[in-house]
């Protein structure tokens, strides 16, 4: 469960541009273009590995199960049911205080949490019942995990829009998700293997949905075009 983190590199082009204008130099323009890691952590390459990770799991769903029924007879702490939804508060609290993230605006966080909702419910609840495999509890409907799709998805908005600002937010994020996940195993509700392939399900679709949004609202993270420091010194100089 603790193979979920927060992957940060980057690598980056400088081009320059002249512009000429009857012979002599008008302008310089130097712009960076940065192609940053920073926004693309959990695409597919995390989410794909870790969604086969808990399908090569599966075999030995019954032994935990049998493990937790054997040293936890009778557990039952439900706050999971809550818990799912911290990440989710965590984002939108810290957008209706101000703290800026890297959208536009509120409305562009609001779109992306909309579109990830509506994925995740509806992959989360496609699977659940065209598989309706039975609980460990003897219910229906138990692959993937419904709760820990939606904190991973919470966990996962949350990074993408504030994680730039300290490491400590990502990770209180996912540290969040993971502990809904693990409840729902110790509360007899999933299998481990119900709960990795939700996770994945999480951070799949609440990065399509931020990939979605950003086209729509023309804000492509992913090529960041920004004025270099040489281009303000060469315009200050003319």
């Amino acid at each position: 469960m603790c193979l979920f983190g927060t992957l940060a590199a980057g690598a980056q082009v400088d081009t320059v541009a002249l512009k000429v204008n009857a012979g002599n130099v008008a302008g310089v323009e130097m712009t960076k273009k940065r192609f940053n890691l920073h926004y693309a952590h959990h695409t597919f390459s995390a989410a794909l590995p870790i969604a086969a990770a808990g399908l090569a799991l599966i075999p030995i769903d019954g032994y935990v199960r049998d493990g937790v029924h054997k040293n936890l007879p009778g557990f039952e702490l439900r706050f999971d049911d809550y818990l799912q939804y911290a990440p989710w508060a965590a984002q939108l609290t810290m957008g209706l205080c101000g703290v800026k993230g890297v959208s536009k605006n509120r409305y562009q966080i609001l779109t992306a949490d909309a579109f990830a909702v509506i994925m995740m419910a509806a992959v989360v609840n496609g699977l659940k019942y065209s598989i309706n495999r039975t609980r460990p509890n003897g219910r229906n409907a138990s692959f993937p995990s419904g709760h820990t799709a939606t904190a991973f998805t919470g966990a996962t908005l949350l990074a993408h829009e504030y994680g730039h600002r300290s490491v400590w937010i990502p990770i209180a994020g996912y540290a969040l998700a993971t502990t809904t996940g693990v409840m729902r195993v110790l509360n007899n509700r999933h299998y481990v293997s119900d709960v990795i392939v939700g996770a994945a399900v999480g951070i799949l679709t609440a990065e399509l949905a931020y990939w979605a949004t950003d086209a729509i609202f023309k804000d492509w993270k992913l090529f960041k075009i920004k004025r270099s420091r040489a281009h303000e010194e060469v315009i200050r100089n003319y």
